[in-house]
């Protein structure tokens, strides 16, 4: 995991740093290397969680979505480098810095073993995600789209927040691991029903489920290429 989290960090003083003639050269083969070494995680026998540390492990369901988001930012830079080949290099440097926190947070999301610090990242990826949409949008409409994005899941996160309080109150404990060996039944009540619906209504939100999809065409048709 610290292979590719420690070089994902280390891309922010690298393109702060690079000469403005090497910077798109300098962060495609930095992220292509970072990409291409996430592959490893490509393993048949991985049957069980493989731990980096107590908050950070990797599965067979992670290591999939993991390798994708590795795969985000030179793919992203691709697909934006004509977008910004009028904007001053500071703002260059500002949207490649925006895309390696996105993928920073991603990958602590999809990693983290503890139920907090996914909550954390997760909702983390809503600033610059937001920023890309607002600044570097394509059309005049951006900032409503923005702004559809960022109360939708807002909206959504809160009912994650309130659940996993709940949850921690039930277990004594945030680590999926403990969570796992504390099995309780699960009663068939309304109180069960409506804490599962809350648990759920931020995933629904972004993925979107149907009738809370309101933003998405908003989103995907205001937001810049990458």
């Amino acid at each position: 995991m610290l292979k590719i989290m420690l070089p994902t960090i280390m891309l922010l003083p690298t393109t702060m740093l690079c000469k403005p003639k090497q910077l798109w050269i300098t962060m495609l083969t930095h992220s292509f290397g970072i990409a291409f070494l996430s592959l490893q995680w490509f393993k048949p026998s991985m049957e069980f969680t493989s731990f980096s540390n107590h908050y950070l492990g990797v599965d067979q369901i992670s290591a999939p979505l993991l390798i994708l988001t590795c795969w985000l930012s030179p793919l992203m830079v691709l697909a934006s480098q004509n977008h910004l080949t009028k904007e001053p290099v500071t703002r260059k440097r500002t949207f490649i810095s925006t895309i390696i926190l996105l993928q920073a947070s991603l990958i602590l999301a999809f990693s983290a073993t503890e139920l907090i610090m996914f909550f954390m990242a997760f909702e983390a990826t809503l600033i610059p995600t937001l920023v890309i949409i607002t600044r570097w949008g394509n059309q005049m409409e951006r900032l409503n789209a923005g702004t559809y994005f960022l109360f939708y899941t807002l909206i959504g996160s809160l009912p994650l927040l309130i659940a996993l309080l709940s949850l921690h109150t039930q277990n004594g404990t945030m680590s999926l691991c403990t969570i796992q060996l504390n099995q309780h039944a699960m009663l068939n009540s309304w109180t069960h029903t409506t804490w599962w619906f809350a648990l759920l209504t931020a995933f629904m939100i972004k993925m979107p489920l149907y009738g809370l999809h309101l933003w998405l065409p908003k989103a995907h048709v205001e937001a810049p290429i990458a």
